[in-house]
């Protein structure tokens, strides 16, 4: 990262894909424009009124002027605070609809993700690019690109301004410093953006460890690991306060550099506009007040320069950050070019290959079939490659090599949208939304409650919503942590069954919930597979036996296949999985 660090706080290339997002926006975007140049004028104008009140109204006495140019100059002020509330807020409002068009696009973009893209990225980290980076890109319009403008062009209007109205030799004497200004503020910019590449940095790590921990806090005190999580905490918190110390220390440098420049340049100012005065040269008492209200006016937004920098440039480096994900193409290609309609549910797979990592491969050449409404039980031992099946199937994953056929044709051939709205998956990890019971079941479609209601009642689960004090409008919080795990499975077979699909795959999470949700679960299976096709990762002797083709996996392959009783009569991997696992199962009951 510190290669890339270059110290321009204007990067061409990321503010140009940053003014992109202006366009819809370019009237806001120009009248702010105008109006911080008319700001520009305006502030030149009050130094130059007040030269000329000096030097007509107030070294020759002049009540009647003074009071009408008093008056003029409050009208000023009146004006320019107006004109100054306009920009304020159309620069805000600017940035608002920005950033609102581009967290709307990074949401969008980060949708599109494949789940090996989640499986290397905390989500700490995602949270931080699509809330506090974007809200930080904000500020580049409200307080940073147009502001820093709009000072740019006050220096330039009051610099020309001086050396109009002004001798040019107390002008250049005045602002002699200048060079030296711009050479310190060069090295501050370089600093400046490596220290806040740091603070994203930091915060990004600190955002991701308080995510990942939040979320398994109940691991965290199972295993009372409270003062070891507590001192990584500590070290992260530690590298993020030194990051934003160290951006501290250079401002701490900076600033006081910008007043000591400034009180020189006023010093010269009064030093050779003094001398000239009282040699009887042309420089006036109203000449030599005005221009030491211009460096305090000139210095005064080189000052604010120094924060508009750090605005900018923490927004540069936030923009850099965002827009490395929206270029991140890291999405299964949808390169379909037909629906599946009237799905029947024929599943092959044809020697199948792939691996979550380059160099580890999982499924070494699969081979299966299932036919249209057959249920095909899954068994084997713990990372035999079972769950990876079920998520090659729904294309969460791209396959190495082989093909896998839905009624015929390669699920590369077909729409995503239509291939996964055909196949529905429970997983072993039921997912729920800090939503009502209705809006986890239906996920936002358009299902009349009645429906849903007719549902819970054909698969068995009716009884425990109707239990709930809300019912249907009951707020399972969090992940689904007012509900039992039985309760949150059992949700999720009926989220299933409501999006009507032609192909079920079940990851059977049935071993570690109490009898009573065993039983409901496993009539709600019953309900669930009826008439369709399903793949079902077995955990239990009575889907299993129950399934109409057993696939017997062991290290990525199969190496069975039959019914339960074809395959016990064959004496081989099933009979001794069998008799580990699911003996003692069917003697109890």
């Amino acid at each position: 990262m510190a290669s890339s660090i270059s110290g321009k706080a204007f990067d061409l290339g990321l503010l140009r894909k940053i003014m992109r997002y202006v366009a819809p926006y370019r009237w806001v975007f120009y009248t702010a424009l105008f109006l911080t140049m008319l700001l520009s004028v305006l502030a030149t104008a009050r130094p130059l009124l007040i030269q000329y009140v000096i030097d007509h109204f107030v070294i020759t006495p002049d009540p009647e002027g003074l009071l009408n140019y008093t008056l003029l100059l409050l009208g000023l002020l009146v004006v320019e605070s107006f004109v100054q509330f306009l920009f304020t807020y159309g620069a805000n409002h600017l940035g608002q609809n920005i950033i609102r068009d581009l967290r709307v696009q990074l949401y969008e973009h980060i949708l599109s993700f494949k789940l090996r893209y989640f499986d290397k990225t905390p989500i700490g980290t995602l949270v931080t690019r699509a809330v506090s980076d974007i809200e930080t890109i904000a500020n580049i319009f409200a307080e940073g690109i147009l502001v820093i403008y709009g000072d740019l062009f006050k220096i330039v209007v009051m610099v020309g301004a001086m050396f109009y109205f002004f001798d040019y030799r107390l002008v250049l004497i005045s602002l002699s410093v200048v060079p030296v200004l711009y050479y310190a503020t060069r090295i501050f910019q370089i600093k400046i953006k490596s220290s806040f590449q740091d603070v994203r940095t930091q915060v990004a790590a600190l955002n991701a460890f308080v995510q990942e921990h939040l979320t398994g806090m109940n691991i965290v005190q199972i295993f009372n690991r409270e003062d070891a999580e507590m001192e990584k905490f500590q070290a992260i918190n530690e590298k993020h306060k030194q990051a934003n110390i160290r951006s501290i220390w250079y401002f701490s440098i900076f600033l006081p550099v910008i007043e000591i420049m400034s009180a020189i340049s006023i010093g010269l100012a009064v030093w050779f506009g003094g001398l000239q005065a009282a040699t009887g040269g042309y420089v006036t008492l109203g000449d030599l007040t005005a221009l030491i209200i211009f460096i305090n006016m000139l210095f005064r937004p080189l000052r604010q320069l120094a924060d508009r920098f750090n605005t900018l440039q923490m927004g540069m480096v936030a923009s850099e950050r965002v827009f490395k994900i929206l270029e991140t193409s890291e999405h299964i290609a949808d390169t379909g070019h037909r629906d599946l309609e009237s799905v029947k549910g024929d599943i092959e797979f044809k020697n199948v290959k792939f691996g979550y990592k380059e160099d580890e491969i999982i499924l070494k050449g699969v081979s299966f079939s299932v036919n249209k409404g057959q249920t095909l039980a899954i068994v084997g031992a713990t990372g035999a490659g079972k769950s990876t099946i079920i998520n090659l199937l729904s294309r969460f994953y791209e396959i190495w090599e082989g093909e896998i056929l839905v009624d015929g044709q390669n699920i590369k051939d077909i729409t995503l949208s239509s291939l996964r709205e055909n196949i529905a998956v429970v997983l072993q990890d039921v997912f729920l939304f800090s939503d009502s019971i209705y809006n986890n079941i239906t996920l936002n479609k358009e299902i009349p409650l009645d429906e849903v209601q007719a549902a819970a009642a054909f698969i068995g689960v009716d009884e425990f919503i109707g239990n709930l004090p809300d019912q249907y409008d009951y707020n399972v919080r969090e992940r689904g942590n007012m509900l039992s795990v039985g309760q949150r499975q059992l949700l999720a077979f009926l989220r299933a069954y409501v999006s009507n699909p032609s192909v079920l795959v079940l990851d059977e999470a049935t071993s570690s919930i109490d009898t009573q949700s065993e039983a409901l679960i496993q009539k709600a299976i019953d309900k669930l597979t009826e008439g369709r096709t399903s793949i079902i990762i077995a955990h239990r002797l009575a889907t299993i036996k129950k399934a109409d083709k057993i696939l017997v996996m062991d290290k990525g392959q199969v190496v069975e296949q039959g019914n339960h009783n074809e395959l016990l009569a064959k004496g081989g991997y099933y009979t001794r999985l069998y008799e580990m696992q699911f003996k003692a199962e069917e003697e109890a009951i």
